[in-house]
């Protein structure tokens, strides 16, 4: 299997410049009448995710083909890994020129002076994709991008991003008695915590992927609840009680966006506006899918009442009121309260089916499961894929344990251990395994005398070769 985690997994030290390097992505024509290869500006974004949220590679293609490859965004991922304020650092980074781009949640700009966006991520107001969608038409975000010219930087886009929801450990976070004398983890910035304090939580800075220890409650979105695989862990996820969306802001250093020229500034800031409508599309996307991969966890998907809404809205007036005191802010709540009553959207939620929601029956192929392989076996193997399968995840001793509904997939050699979980469901001879890491992979079975085999079918999708490469031995 290949290493494709949502889960924040992977380290990557501090690296970046501002690269000029010569491509033939594209021609100049010389003083003598001659062609040469026009250069390429490599850009280097700060990204503090173990990957690009698909959001914001729409907008990284958008700018290589505006620029005809001849301006790239090359990531450095897991920036600041593991560190509590590592989005309100990644901005200082950016104005210390330590990184030419960075993006973060527009919350986190409140923690380095810049209040504009408030309006955007105040509790409970935004809490549709339709407002959002709204919100982005009327060019809300791109208005309020203006300010973080105020500590330095230069504003490159605003991207729409998931609802962020509540997760209960042990028990639904439903109405304010909820909250009180909990530990709720926030990825930030002051209106958050400020929002958890009203409702007599302790706030508690977390950084992504973050282990959930002495967590009692987490606000995040879907995706990354199913892709750090939280559900094993907690009871609860309220699915109408969209705390506030995490739109994706870019921006640059400011001196470096000075010294691009004219078009390649123009290039970065119009590449926003056409990832805009993608990147609304992906997030819904993301919550759909995940969505229907936590009804069939073992997670409880819950909703509040309108009277517990209601109740949690009220609790927050008196935030809204300090909100409001500030002019900017307040007209852009009133804009964004205006969209809202047209828009008339109820608040996103989950639907499960009840096909979802009830246990799954035991399968045929329900059992533990196990093979064994060298590594030189799987670089033999005539079904092997690519060269990249080859690695020390690949190979070794393995496990893959399918429990009514339920799928766990173990490896282990001198080198490496690997754990995943998900779902899976049986068709006839065909199984489908969807992985905890957000991967689905469909095979056809055949079990025999307490050997089961894996094939690949090329017209059902991907079969990773490590399924493959010998049978499997019943071991329970």
């Amino acid at each position: 299997m290949r290493k494709n985690r949502t889960a924040h997994a992977f380290a990557a030290g501090l690296a970046v410049s501002l690269t000029l390097a010569v491509a033939g992505c594209g021609e100049a024509t010389d003083k003598a009448g001659g062609s040469e290869p026009a250069e390429t500006v490599v850009l280097t974004l700060a990204n503090t995710n173990d990957g690009p949220p698909p959001q914001l590679s729409v907008w990284a293609d958008e700018v290589q083909t505006l620029s005809e490859g001849t301006l790239r965004i090359e990531f450095k991922d897991n920036w600041r890994a593991g560190e509590p304020g590592q989005e309100a650092d990644t901005i200082g980074d950016v104005q210390n020129a330590e990184a030419d781009l960075a993006w973060v949640g527009a919350r986190a700009f409140d923690s380095a002076g810049v209040t504009s966006f408030q309006a955007l991520v105040a509790p409970m107001l935004v809490d549709s994709y339709d407002l959002q969608a709204a919100v982005f038409d009327a060019g809300i975000p791109e208005r309020m991008l203006e300010s973080v010219a105020d500590i330095g930087l230069a504003g490159i886009g605003v991207l729409p991003g998931p609802m962020r929801k509540m997760m209960g450990m042990t028990h639904p976070m439903l109405a304010p008695a909820d909250f009180t004398g909990q530990v709720v983890g926030t990825s930030g910035g002051r209106l958050a915590e400020q929002t958890l304090e009203l409702l007599g939580a302790t706030p508690s800075m977390v950084p992504a992927g973050t282990a959930l220890d002495g967590l009692e409650a987490l606000e995040y979105h879907l995706a990354a609840i199913f892709g750090n695989n939280y559900q094993e862990a907690a009871s609860h996820v309220t699915a109408n009680l969209n705390m506030w969306p995490r739109p994706l802001v870019l921006f640059m250093n400011a001196e470096r966006f000075d010294a691009l020229s004219t078009e390649q500034q123009n290039i970065l800031s119009d590449a926003a506006p056409a990832a805009v409508g993608p990147a609304m599309d992906i997030s819904r996307a993301e919550d759909t899918e995940a969505g229907s991969n936590l009804c069939r966890s073992s997670m409880e998907v819950v909703e509040a009442t309108a009277a517990q809404l209601v109740d949690l809205g009220t609790a927050m007036e008196p935030l809204f009121a300090e909100l409001e005191t500030d002019p900017e802010t307040k007209a852009f709540l009133d804009e964004i309260r205006t969209l809202k009553e047209e828009t008339a959207a109820a608040p996103e939620s989950i639907e499960c089916t009840d096909a979802e929601s009830e246990t799954s029956a035991v399968s045929p192929i329900d059992g533990s499961y196990g093979t064994s392989f060298t590594k030189d076996e799987l670089a033999d193997s005539p079904l092997l894929y690519d060269v990249g399968e080859v690695n020390d995840e690949n190979w070794g001793d393995f496990t893959l344990i399918f429990d009514e509904g339920q799928l766990t997939w173990r490896q282990e050699n001198s080198v490496e251990s690997s754990t995943y979980d998900g779902t899976f469901t049986v068709a006839g001879d065909v199984v489908v395994m969807d992985m905890s890491n957000g991967e689905q992979f469909t095979m056809r079975w055949s079990l025999y005398r307490d050997t089961l085999t894996l094939e690949r079918d090329e017209s059902l999708g991907i079969a990773p070769t490590p399924f493959l490469v010998k049978p499997w031995q019943r071991v329970d």
